[in-house]
C-alpha cells in the first residue's frame, strides 16, 4: 500500500491572459473587475498560487466558467 500522491488543481493561465488580451485589458484591469489584487492575479498567472476562489473570480470576470480554464490531470497508464 503506497502512499498516494495528492493531485493539486491547475488552471490555465496562459488561457486566461489570451483572453485577457482580446479585452485589451492588462492585469490590473482584470484585478479590478474580478475585485481582487493585482499581485494576486500576477502570483495566480505565474502558477505561485491558484486557488480554486480566485479561478471563479478570474473566470467570471473574463466571461467565462471556470470550466475553460480548468486544466485535467491525465490518467497514468501501467
Amino acid at each position: 500500500m503506497g502512499a498516494t500522491k495528492r493531485q493539486a488543481v491547475q488552471f490555465n493561465a496562459g488561457l486566461m491572459v489570451e483572453d485577457m488580451t482580446a479585452k485589451g485589458w492588462l492585469q490590473k484591469d482584470l484585478a479590478r473587475r474580478a475585485r481582487v489584487s493585482a499581485m494576486t492575479v500576477g502570483r495566480f498567472f505565474t502558477g505561485e498560487s491558484q486557488t480554486p476562489p480566485t479561478a471563479k473570480k478570474l473566470a467570471k470576470a473574463l466571461g467565462h466558467d471556470v470550466e475553460r480554464y480548468l486544466i485535467r490531470a491525465r490518467e497514468a497508464v501501467a
